[in-house]
């Protein structure tokens, strides 16, 4: 996970404690998961602010945010997930009004298996829980 100490300006250090070395800046390869897109407002609470903001995307390792201005690398933040307990998570990186964040601890396979069924966008959704894509009654025309 991610902590002040493991990150400079640019993110987190390749090789860094439990952080295999990674192959790209921003590659897919370099990802434990892939990211699972859904449509979600979900509270967090940043020091003394709370917010509301939008969940795009969401992994059992962290998720993207929009909706809070560009915020500091390594700083803690609680996000409240439908269900959950409030989750502690760390900025991993940050641009205007969306940012990335990696959990303390991973959500539980179950949990996020929930989670995607109940909420992820809904091609996303059919590709988490490995089914195909449905064929629609205009595929039969």
């Amino acid at each position: 996970m991610f902590r002040k100490q493991e990150l400079d300006a640019t993110g987190p250090r390749e090789g860094g404690p439990g952080m295999p070395p990674t192959p790209g800046a921003n590659s897919a390869e370099a990802r434990r998961f892939p990211r699972i897109g859904v449509e979600l407002p979900v509270r967090v609470k940043h020091g003394l602010v709370r917010a509301t903001v939008m969940l795009k995307d969401l992994t059992p390792y962290g998720a993207r945010i929009e909706g809070l201005e560009k915020q500091r690398i390594g700083e803690p933040i609680m996000l409240m997930l439908p269900g959950l307990k409030p989750k502690l998570a760390f900025i991993a990186w940050s641009e205007p009004m969306t940012s990335g964040l990696e959990f303390d601890h991973p959500l539980h396979e179950d949990v996020f298996a929930t989670l995607i069924s109940d909420f992820a966008v809904g091609h996303h959704r059919r590709m988490a829980l490995g089914r195909p894509a449905k064929p629609s009654i205009r595929d039969a025309a």
